[in-house]
């Protein structure tokens, strides 16, 4: 295969991922908007994200099953048409409620992305360039975040925040258009049986699960609370502490890229699971100790958590691109970890940090993240176990 060829459906899956995403980037690139004109509080903000990754976790249950009966074509097709039906929505949502009903259907979209451009690097990527689209793919979602971020509120400043959600629709419309290019047109079905369909995971997935919902919770609660953490505790300014957010993000899409090249050159990418969990873990404690000791060091540890925890995500989809079975369906499954994570990381190191402070806060954080370098070691053992046995 030629590598234009390759990297066609890679482009695709890439587009797919950041289109998963941009319901709720352009809301959280809009917010300021949002909040003047709908009189808005913060906590109604939150509430958006919190509703979004509620409904993909839900929907995560189902959708990989889906998607190994449909197959990539039709999975991305439908991830872009919740994505605009959520877009127009939200563009003339009257009342908060209307937004985050517009915002739930978006939570649809993010569900399908993971096994459906999964399911197309499957189909149409050759193996030993695998490992490399899925970091490029995983990166969509920072490329999402940094799309919106630079594009939105200035279209929103010329013509209303309305009128840039509905420009936002060129995007997952484009991508139709990529997706009957590139995707293939049918494929094996991987999956028998009524779309409603569910089943308890096998042994190794099951680890992996777990181990993606601790990493989505230490992962969502660095996301939330670092630029907070940097102003409240640390004595940056607004601006500073959103370039310490913007670190973490382009370190995380480097880091995805990296470990995606490097899962090229080995066979046994399980034990990478281990390793950046471990490092999230040394992150976050120079996070902590940014507080007691030199300020300084919160950007190393954005640097470091940037670089292991957003990328272990990936590494994840690689392990369950690389089994092969059922793989819409696992990759569902892993999604729902992660998405779940995402609904309890903010509001639970949030309490921590309310009733025992920032210290607190990231010490639980560092836990969570010890969790999961403890999960990993489980997924490598009872992965080994059954490819044995197979």
């Amino acid at each position: 295969m030629t590598a234009v060829r390759w990297w066609g459906p890679t482009g695709v899956s890439t587009a797919a991922m950041a289109t998963s995403m941009t319901v709720l980037y352009a809301t959280s690139a809009l917010a300021p908007f949002l909040v003047a004109d709908l009189g808005l509080s913060r906590a109604a903000v939150g509430g958006l994200v919190t509703v979004s990754f509620a409904v993909a976790a839900a929907v995560s249950l189902l959708a990989g099953h889906l998607i190994d009966l449909w197959g990539a074509r039709r999975g991305l097709v439908a991830l872009c048409g919740a994505v605009v039906a959520a877009l127009l929505g939200a563009s003339v949502a009257p009342s908060y409620g209307w937004l985050l009903v517009a915002v739930a259907v978006a939570g649809v979209g993010q569900a399908l992305a993971n096994p459906a451009t999964n399911v197309l690097v499957a189909q149409a990527v050759p193996a030993e360039r695998r490992g490399m689209a899925i970091g490029v793919k995983q990166a969509g979602v920072q490329a999402a975040a940094f799309a919106c971020g630079l594009v939105l509120p200035a279209v929103a400043a010329l013509a209303g925040w309305r009128v840039a959600l509905r420009v936002s629709t060129v995007v997952p419309l484009a991508v139709v258009v990529a997706v009957w290019w590139w995707a293939p047109a049918s494929g094996q079905r991987a999956a028998v049986g009524r779309w409603w369909r569910l089943s308890a995971p096998s042994g190794w997935l099951a680890w992996l699960v777990a181990f993606s919902l601790l990493l989505g919770t230490g992962l969502a609660a660095v996301n939330t609370y670092l630029p907070l953490y940097a102003t409240q505790r640390l004595g940056l300014d607004t601006g500073a502490a959103g370039l310490l957010l913007a670190t973490f993000g382009v370190t995380g899409l480097l880091a995805r890229l990296w470990w995606g090249r490097w899962a090229d050159r080995t066979s046994d990418v399980v034990v990478a699971l281990a390793w950046l969990a471990a490092a999230a873990v040394a992150g976050v404690v120079l996070v902590f100790a940014a507080d007691h000791r030199w300020s300084g060091l919160v950007w190393a540890g954005a640097v470091v958590v940037g670089g292991s925890a957003t990328a272990a995500n990936a590494v994840s989809m690689l392990i369950v691109l690389r089994r092969g079975k059922a793989l819409g369906r696992a990759s569902g499954l892993v999604s729902l970890g992660f998405f779940s994570g995402f609904v309890v990381g903010p509001a639970a190191v949030g309490w921590c940090a309310d009733v025992g402070g920032w210290g607190m806060a990231w010490l639980v954080v560092a836990a969570v993240f010890a969790g999961t370098a403890m999960l990993a070691v489980r997924v490598r053992s009872a992965s080994a176990r059954e490819l044995v046995a197979a």
